[in-house]
């Protein structure tokens, strides 16, 4: 004999406080957007932008030619051109008493291809970046919404060369980011 009765409240799920976002359906004003990350954005973590919602600041940060100051002065912001995605992250499950599960800080894993190899790239980038991967400040954009907020994700990023044994394709340079929290802050892309 069960000690709860069917379609009852467990008594152990009634302290529980429920999370209940707020969401988005209208047929009418669908808002929707497409995919393919087109731009990767990072520098020394703790440099972060004031506004990153300001397109002037953007302008006066993103540099891809000037030295790394030394601290307390703000890093430029490199940006590189690509095509990327993010998949679904991986969660941890862990099982818990009383039928319960937790699950983990979600881990991501950004993929991108940059397909500007010339000189400055390949050797700065396949020469320059650690080959154990650091952690940077990131942002990254598709051409419509730009990803990041003011501090930027704290993030990995892993750099490969890529030559395939075909002349008919390009070269390229396999970026890896991984973070584990959650997605950052969202806007529309005003940098694009």
């Amino acid at each position: 004999m069960s000690l709860f009765k069917a379609g009852a409240k467990h008594a152990f799920n009634m302290a529980c406080t429920t999370v209940l976002p707020i969401a988005h359906a209208d047929l009418c004003d669908p808002q929707a957007f497409y995919g393919e990350i087109s731009m990767l954005m990072f520098t020394r973590l703790g440099d972060d932008l004031t506004e990153w919602t300001s397109a002037a600041e953007w302008g006066t940060r993103i540099d891809n030619a000037t030295a790394l100051p030394a601290e307390p002065a703000l890093a430029p912001i490199r940006q590189l051109f690509g095509i990327g995605a993010l998949a679904a992250p991986d969660r941890p499950e862990i099982k818990l008493s009383r039928q319960r599960k937790l699950f983990g800080n979600p881990e991501f894993t950004m993929t991108f291809e940059v397909d500007d190899t010339g000189d400055s790239n390949w050797n700065t980038l396949m020469g320059g970046m650690p080959v154990s991967g650091q952690e940077y400040a990131v942002w990254f954009g598709t051409e419509q919404r730009l990803y990041g907020g003011n501090t930027g994700i704290q993030a990995t990023i892993v750099m490969n060369p890529n030559i395939p044994n075909s002349d008919e394709e390009l070269q390229t340079i396999s970026v890896t980011v991984t973070w584990k929290s959650t997605i950052p802050e969202v806007q529309d892309n005003i940098i694009a």
